[in-house]
């Protein structure tokens, strides 16, 4: 199960975010005062809410968390621009699910109620702060007289996690406590906890000094100094309407040359033990969402990079969402998976220049917070990099993911000079990738010349049985001529394709053969097309006999990015 997007209507500052949708890894960025927060508090209710309304299908409980009775306040919440006039005043929350084949056919024999993959959710809370639960679903069976079947399916397999940015000693153990919690639920089904509550008390202690065990080499990523974790609780048990209580009374003692409880720690180690915690946890739904409100705070600049690598292993997992400030932060392999929080709204960012933006960051900075950058020719070559370099190195995988090296695209090879000039005077370390043509090779020679290049950081893309060549050339034809001839109308087949000359210069002549003039813009929309088979089908992309200068390349690359 996956939650697939979220909209937000008339919540403090958000007056309208529809449908943001949502990845493994989802950025809010924008200015202070803009909004990020709110979308996550947002969400932290909605997700509250359907727990909440889940659990009144459940006969045996009678009682709601005070965290649910306070999860709305309509003076609180709603805008206080709005609350005078007469119509709208509710706000509204609307998220969708998506369910994968098993999870379908298990939500019909659950509910009775027969469904594709998507299940829309959508709360309404007004003055009386009661909220109301609709399942805005057409098909068989009535959606909204089973909402409480429908959202206890959905809690049944989805677990929810929001990390506050100000993480006092209170807040910060709370999240702790019931990130902790929930650990401690996957009990409920062992048959001796049930049966013997004497041996809860040990049976506790295993699992928490199992998590104990777990988080400590993760804090220690962070914070070399910490020797040891150790987790107990001192509270007492409980029994209501047949339900085991659950301790609540959890102490987290760390020793880092000083054995003490967390409370006495700094706001850093607090939040640190926090996202330890999340990172290493059990998973006992079929999914997750974590939500972290600004994860550089309380940090110092040397933690962050370690903690941008606890965030992308927890994509593997998880669905992670989160608000920032910081660039380290942004999600760089999809540009749409950040979304800019501005003036009340949401919507995907449509480039790096306006994340730059919204972030305040000088064109001089250049949001590029990597060490180690691969420079390329142009736009499609980074998109085929991008893709085909981790299939083939988890070396390459790590440091894409973590933002520790990053492929940027010179837009022609005249730039590149200008372009290491930059780089070298921000001490990056870099390497070079570029066409085995004449501005190729002129525009390596030219750098080599001004020493902004070694022979030991470039490599050019050259092709067996091919005098000039370019990344296309190394590129399997059949994953992308059928898509060609159908945009264009037009018959290509490898053997229009033949020659030794480079790959643009075959195609420029099929293309005026068939009779399609050949400019810059359907040399660009081509290689496009090109470039997007290659990531729909990067394991079928490479010629094997023309593959030599891609393995080379990764050679390099895990050189320099393992020194």
């Amino acid at each position: 199960m996956k939650l697939v997007s979220f909209s937000v209507l008339n919540y403090r500052s958000i007056t309208s975010a529809h449908k943001i949708n949502l990845d493994q890894i989802t950025v809010l960025v924008g200015k202070n005062n803009e909004g990020k927060s709110n979308i996550l508090a947002a969400l932290n209710v909605a997700m509250n809410l359907i727990i909440q309304h889940s659990k009144e299908s459940n006969k045996r409980i009678h009682y709601p968390s005070p965290r649910y009775r306070t999860a709305y306040k309509w003076t609180r919440d709603f805008p206080v621009s709005l609350q005078d006039r007469k119509n709208g005043l509710e706000s509204i929350f609307t998220l969708n699910f998506r369910l994968t084949h098993d999870e379908a056919k298990a939500f019909n024999d659950e509910t009775g109620i027969k469904s594709n993959e998507d299940i829309p959710i959508k709360i309404k809370i007004g003055k009386e702060n009661e909220p109301k639960i609709e399942v805005p679903k057409k098909g068989r069976g009535d959606y909204n007289k089973k909402s409480q079947y429908v959202t206890d399916f959905i809690s049944k397999r989805i677990s929810f996690n929001c990390i506050e940015a100000i993480r006092t000693e209170k807040t910060t153990i709370n999240a702790i406590q019931s990130i902790l919690n929930d650990e401690l639920k996957t009990l409920e089904k062992n048959e001796d906890y049930i049966a013997a509550l004497e041996k809860i008390k040990e049976l506790q202690n295993m699992r928490l000094n199992s998590i104990a065990d777990k988080i400590t080499p993760s804090l220690q990523e962070f914070l070399p100094s910490i020797q040891s974790v150790k987790i107990d609780s001192d509270g007492d048990f409980d029994l209501r309407n047949n339900i085991i209580g659950y301790r609540n009374d959890i102490n987290i003692r760390i020793n880092d040359g000083t054995c003490t409880s967390i409370g006495m720690k700094g706001d850093g180690v607090k939040s640190l033990v926090a996202l330890a915690i999340l990172k290493d946890k059990y998973n006992v739904k079929d999914a997750s969402i974590i939500a972290i409100e600004e994860p550089e705070s309380h940090l110092h600049p040397s933690a962050m990079q370690q903690l941008v690598n606890v965030i992308n292993s927890l994509s593997e997992k998880n669905q992670i969402i989160i608000t920032t400030h910081n660039p380290l932060f942004v999600y760089r392999n999809n540009i749409k998976s950040n979304i800019v929080v501005e003036g009340g709204a949401a919507k995907p960012a449509s480039s790096m220049k306006e994340i730059r933006d919204i972030l305040g960051i000088l064109p001089s900075d250049n949001l590029i917070n990597a060490l180690n950058v691969l420079v390329v020719e142009g736009d499609t070559d980074k998109k085929i990099l991008s893709k085909l370099l981790p299939l083939n190195s988890d070396v390459i995988k790590k440091a894409l993911s973590n933002n520790s090296f990053e492929i940027i695209a010179l837009q022609g090879a005249a730039n590149l000079t200008y372009e290491l000039n930059s780089l070298k005077n921000h001490i990056y370390n870099y390497f070079v990738f570029l066409d085995n043509d004449l501005a190729g090779i002129s525009a390596v020679e030219k750098a080599k010349n001004r020493g902004l290049l070694t022979n030991a950081e470039s490599k050019l893309c050259i092709c067996r049985d091919q005098r000039n060549s370019e990344i296309e050339d190394c590129i399997n034809e059949s994953i992308y001529m059928d898509k060609i001839n159908e945009e264009f109308s037009i018959q290509l087949n490898s053997l229009k394709l033949k020659g030794n000359n480079i790959w643009s210069d075959r195609m420029k002549e099929a293309f005026r053969k068939s009779g399609i003039p050949w400019d810059d813009s359907t040399k660009n929309r081509v290689k496009t097309i090109v470039a997007d088979c290659v990531t729909e089908k990067p394991h079928d992309a490479l010629i094997p006999a023309r593959r030599d200068s891609i393995n080379s390349l990764i050679e390099s690359l895990n050189i320099l990015l393992s020194k």
